[in-house]
């Protein structure tokens, strides 16, 4: 004896139940493709700043350290591409800090020029002067007469870079340093 089993109901997705799902599933790739590139952007635009940073904080050390050291400020040049800043150093030494705006770079030279940073869109030298007066603490711009070099005790330096790491995300990054550094073995 041969028993049949009741024919079942086949059940299978109607048209309108595939498309509202596929519809669904493809708002949700979406979403999540939007959020994951704007995730690589931020990762990449930290990973610059991290980066400028590092670089920015190394050469502002360097230049800090030197400066403070110097003994007097030779020679000061500033036009619409270059700028330049001369001093002797604590071992009597000639050093030029120079910028070059159609390279972009910031440079150190002592008889041999080295790079201190690359992408350097903007550096600026100031230079200021303080009174005889015991108990001020304001700086004066340094009036370009005849001696100048002899009242320069404060040089403030700003500069500004830029760097694109990730060429798939398009990320580029600013930073931007300054500071005032007192000259403090200059003799007065």
């Amino acid at each position: 004896m041969c028993f049949k089993n009741a024919p079942r109901r086949q059940s299978a997705w109607s048209l309108i139940e595939l498309m509202v799902g596929l519809g669904v599933f493809s708002l949700s790739s979406l979403a999540l493709g939007t959020i994951f590139i704007y995730c690589v952007r931020a990762f990449a635009a930290m990973a610059n700043y991290a980066t400028l940073d590092q670089y920015n904080r190394q050469a502002m050390d360097l230049v800090t350290r030197e400066l403070r050291q110097a003994i007097e400020i030779t020679g000061y040049a500033s036009n619409a591409t270059t700028r330049t800043l001369t001093f002797r150093d604590a071992n009597n030494q000639t050093v030029t800090y120079g910028f070059d705006a159609t390279k972009q770079w910031f440079t150190r030279n002592d008889g041999t020029t080295k790079v201190i940073l690359t992408n350097c869109n903007l550096l600026n030298f100031e230079l200021f002067t303080r009174p005889r007066e015991t108990n001020s603490f304001n700086d004066f711009p340094v009036a370009m007469i005849s001696n100048w070099q002899s009242t320069v005790k404060i040089v403030q330096m700003t500069w500004k870079t830029s760097i694109s790491i990730c060429p798939f995300a398009r990320v580029s990054s600013e930073d931007i340093q300054t500071a005032k550094i007192v000259i403090r073995k200059q003799q007065d």
